[in-house]
């Protein structure tokens, strides 16, 4: 039980936060863990937060709300790129504390990878903290991957002794206790530095979770205009701005990209690690504000290039005058605005199986998709099931993928679907219901212990609650949460 914790520093890392814990009150780190975790046997992630103890976290969320932890004291803004579905999801995940973050974000946990990370540090800020605040901790900005600058001090970062890996001990490591080496080692005013300040801006910036735009996409609108993309905005010249970037970053210690397989991917939205991405940005002269909230321009180059052809056109100018006033080949000006239909989708191909079987397959399909539906949804009248395209086929004993080729079948289970906050709500109501029926004591604890719900998924079920029950009822079970 959780009777103290010691105030958590501007940057500070949770791992830090929770070492400096077991600093404060415990002389074994195992004993620590177990008022924290929710297995006393977990390894302390340092860039993340590990699935904590009930009691822990309602603690932790007194002092500062969830989001806002994971936000400001993990390495989560330094997966930011990766796409707005999977970054809410990670989000919600890793405040709810269900699903291991390692499964959601692409983190290298170094078991097989070549390149070692390990805890650094910055003399000058471990100086400064002393003073200030009496003990040094893990800072964020010291541990992003790739920069070695500290970049308010304009100081070389210093490697510890403690890797960051999957293999590394168990125990918590205190910065007050493995920070030895303070002397600084000053940088000259260079192109490694600029880099590191834009990264770091870019790293301490706002994470806008409304924002859709894929970072690919935004990355291909910005080179409109340069001599990296055809008059027609849609020929990419990839290798030339491959070739450009090694050229401009040769001098660079740590380069990420390195093949242009990578650079491609990247543009292609098959990739979207954040030293990468902000290398390339930082190469296309684009702002820190443009980077982290990024938008796409209202018309594309091919658009503009498009309506400027059809006015040449229509001023009585043939195809090759047109090409040496775009700019372009006079077979490109001559189907600048001619639409090539887009071919239908044919399912023949998977496996031998002709479309029509498959469209025959999904008609004769329909009922028994239904049928399980209402079966997982209502569950007799038993406690209530979560309809999914994945649990329909783990029911039906289909391939993953199967209602991927049948379009009747899969509108059937969306008609099913729900958001987790409402099934919650619909599981909570069975669950009162269920305990007056069987006149055992109605409270938070049984509810709990039934349905497996933490208290924020509980809270988050009471908007939702009165589309399962009266307004009375509601009432009741919101009253029922300890205060």
């Amino acid at each position: 039980m959780i009777a103290y914790l010691p105030a958590l520093y501007e940057d500070e890392l949770v791992y830090s936060w929770f070492a400096r814990y077991f600093a404060h009150m415990y002389p074994s780190y195992t004993n620590a863990l177990e008022d924290l975790m929710e297995n006393k046997n977990t390894r302390a992630d340092f860039e993340f937060i590990n699935h904590l103890d009930a009691d822990a976290k309602e603690t932790i969320t007194k002092i500062i709300p969830m989001e806002d932890l994971i936000m400001g004291h993990t390495m989560f803004p330094s997966y930011r790129f990766i796409g707005h579905g999977r970054l809410c999801n990670a989000l919600e995940s890793m405040a709810n504390s269900e699903e291991d973050v390692h499964r959601l974000l692409p983190v290298s946990k170094n078991r097989t990878s070549e390149q070692v990370h390990y805890i650094k540090y910055c003399p000058l800020c471990a100086i400064e903290t002393k003073e200030i605040y009496g003990e040094a901790y893990w800072a964020r900005q010291a541990n992003i991957r790739n920069i070695d600058i500290c970049t308010k001090h304009k100081c070389k970062l210093k490697n510890t002794n403690i890797r960051i890996s999957g293999k590394q001990s168990a125990r918590l490591y205190i910065a007050e206790e493995e920070i030895n080496d303070t002397v600084p080692e000053l940088v000259e005013d260079g192109l490694e530095l600029h880099l590191a300040e834009y990264i770091t801006d870019v790293f301490q910036s706002p994470i806008y979770m409304d924002n859709t735009v894929k970072i690919g996409e935004f990355l291909n609108s910005k080179l409109e205009g340069t001599k990296y993309l055809s008059a027609r905005g849609k020929a990419r010249n990839i290798t030339m701005l491959f070739n450009d970037f090694m050229e401009f970053y040769k001098e660079l210690p740590n380069q990420g990209i390195t093949k242009l397989s990578q650079m491609q991917k990247i543009f292609t939205g098959y990739r979207w690690d954040f030293y990468d991405v902000c290398q390339i940005a930082f190469f296309l002269g684009i702002s820190v504000n443009e980077l982290v909230n990024p938008k796409l321009p209202e018309r594309s180059q091919t658009e503009l290039f498009n309506e400027k052809v059809a006015r040449l056109y229509d001023t009585g100018l043939g195809c090759h005058r047109i090409a040496r006033e775009m700019g372009c080949s006079p077979s490109t000006a001559k189907n600048a605005n001619k639409v090539k239909p887009k071919a239908e989708h044919d399912y023949s191909g998977r496996k031998g199986i002709k479309r029509d079987d498959w469209e025959k397959m999904d008609e004769e399909m329909k009922q028994q998709v239904r049928d399980i539906c209402e079966q997982i949804y209502y569950n007799q009248g038993g406690r209530p099931g979560h309809v999914t395209v994945n649990a329909v086929c783990r029911d039906l004993r289909l391939p993953d993928k199967r209602f991927d080729y049948l379009p009747k079948c899969r509108k059937i289970i969306y008609e099913y679907e729900e958001k987790k906050e409402i099934y919650w709500a619909r599981e909570v109501v069975w669950c009162y219901q269920e305990l007056i029926k069987k006149k055992e004591e109605v409270c938070w604890r049984n509810i709990r212990n039934v349905t497996n719900l933490r208290k924020d998924n509980f809270m988050a079920s009471f908007p939702y609650l009165e589309k399962f029950t009266d307004m009375e009822t509601a009432g009741k079970i919101k009253s029922l949460l300890p205060i």
